[in-house]
């Protein structure tokens, strides 16, 4: 097996080397590119710094501020009192080229922040590349080729078959190029960057890559901020070597109906009280019974806020929990993909269906399971990048009932992806047997408004899935 490794890594190196000089190398430089940010960052948080002690309106105060040589200091004197929130006037956008699918996880749990992804469901990812580590060399580079260009392939089979592309992903590697925007303000920005330089990804060679392209722009666009990148109080607690987690000698597979398991841990014990408590106190003086569906038709509901549900969802994809992640407005504890259990597999029900098909992707699953298990040395330390977007993980969310109706909304719509479908409609089964009286009429847009958002890529269901909602219990 050893020497089939090393073969197939010579190939690799060659192939590799191949693409380099055809101008389509897999592996392409990452980028983080700062490509829109306030015109006027310094004068506008200056300003804020000043509008509580200083006599004039905003406008008059923001107008003293330009081109006033003390707006640096006054900044710098104001965060270092502890008052971080006038750097909050800040934003930025930035364009992440060519980061491995890893960073983007890492980065996209920055709940103040705002992400557009290419998307997988849509776009073939078969020449998008993947990221490579700069220090491989010699078999270790050659081994590490061979695994992810054989991923590739495998992806790229499956594609031909005629398995969806939200299918194939599965057996993509956690190392593959991610392409996306992302937009936050100064205070969250420097807070990322500390994160990876003195927290979880200080050990995370690529996403240094990134802090130092960062900072160089900061030192020219915004200055102000590079105080604010210093170690944590009490300094960075030791690293400690995440184990490799194998939990079983050979591939677990679990079958699409078994993914993304819900359990509902946490509720209110008597929601309607607290809900009509809000709306009372929303509407002082008003004596009409509380009505639950003139609340449902506010503009404003917030008294929806009021009410928490805690979720345990089990045996999630990697590619689901992306899914997940990207509604913004939840407490969501996601384990690090550092974490992954490297044996535990999702197959479709598309792959399944087709014979050949699933016989390529058990055996793309098979070698992968097989070549994790016996990384050493520098791979090893990599093996986050070995993961497949198809292993399972265990993730625990926390939304109000307000979040809970737009997220059902629009996932439990059958535009959304299956996996996150099937937790949707689940998590809303469970609630409406802890709550029928608000649940009930939660369900997705052709359900609870008579209508479809998605126009000419509408399911054409609408009867079907609106009486599917009023019977689901």
């Amino acid at each position: 097996m050893r020497i089939l490794w090393i073969l197939r890594g010579i190939y690799g190196i060659l192939r590799h080397n191949n693409r380099k000089r055809e101008g389509i190398a897999m592996e392409r430089e990452l980028r983080a590119e700062i490509i829109s940010c306030n015109a006027n960052n310094e004068e506008i948080c200056a300003s804020a710094a000043r509008i509580s002690t200083t006599a004039g309106d905003a406008r008059e105060i923001f107008e003293n501020a330009r081109g006033n040589p003390k707006n640096r200091s006054l900044i710098g004197k104001v965060l270092a009192s502890g008052h971080k929130s006038l750097i909050e006037h800040a934003v930025f956008t930035i364009a992440l080229r060519n980061v491995s699918v890893f960073t983007e996880q890492f980065l996209i749990e920055s709940r103040l922040a705002s992400f557009t992804v290419k998307s997988r469901r849509y776009v073939d990812f078969s020449n998008l590349g993947y990221y490579v580590p700069p220090e491989l060399e010699g078999e270790d580079l050659a081994q590490y080729l061979s695994y992810m260009d054989h991923l590739f392939e495998a992806y790229q089979a499956l594609l031909e078959a005629g398995i969806p592309r939200e299918d194939a992903r599965f057996l993509l590697p956690y190392s593959f190029h991610s392409n996306f925007y992302c937009t936050l303000n100064a205070r969250e920005l420097g807070h990322v960057l500390r994160e990876i330089r003195y927290g979880r990804g200080r050990e995370i060679p690529e996403l240094q890559d990134l802090a130092d392209q960062l900072i160089e722009q900061l030192e020219g666009l915004f200055p102000c901020l590079l105080p604010e990148l210093r170690p944590f109080s009490g300094g960075s607690p030791a690293m400690e070597e995440t184990p490799l987690c194998h939990s079983s000698a050979v591939p677990v597979y679990l079958p699409q109906r078994e993914a993304g398991a819900v359990t509902l841990l946490n509720a209110p014990s008597e929601p309607q009280k607290l809900l009509e408590a809000a709306y009372r106190m929303q509407h002082p003086g008003e004596n009409r019974p509380f009505d639950m569906e003139n609340l449902l038709k506010s503009q404003r509901p917030r008294e929806l806020e009021q009410l928490a549900y805690t979720f345990a969802v089990s045996d999630v994809t990697l590619s689901g929990i992306t899914h997940l992640v990207r509604h913004r407005m939840q407490s969501i504890v996601v384990p690090s993909v550092t974490t992954v259990d490297h044996s535990r597999y999702i197959v479709p029900d598309t792959v399944s269906a087709v014979p050949s098909a699933l016989k390529r992707y058990q055996q793309a699953v098979e070698e992968a399971h097989d070549t994790v298990k016996k990384l050493n040395g520098p791979l090893r330390k990599y093996h986050y990048y070995f993961a497949l977007s198809g292993n399972l993980m265990n993730v625990l969310t926390t939304m109000n009932a307000r979040e809970l109706q737009w997220f059902i909304r629009l996932r439990s719509c059958n535009r959304a992806q299956w996996e996150v479908r099937n937790i949707a409609v689940e998590l809303l089964r469970q609630l409406r047997h802890r709550f029928p009286e608000l649940f009930n009429r939660f369900g997705p847009s052709c359900f609870v408004s008579g209508g479809c958002p998605e126009g000419r890529l509408s399911c054409g269901q609408k009867d079907t899935v609106v009486s599917l909602f009023q019977v689901l219990r």
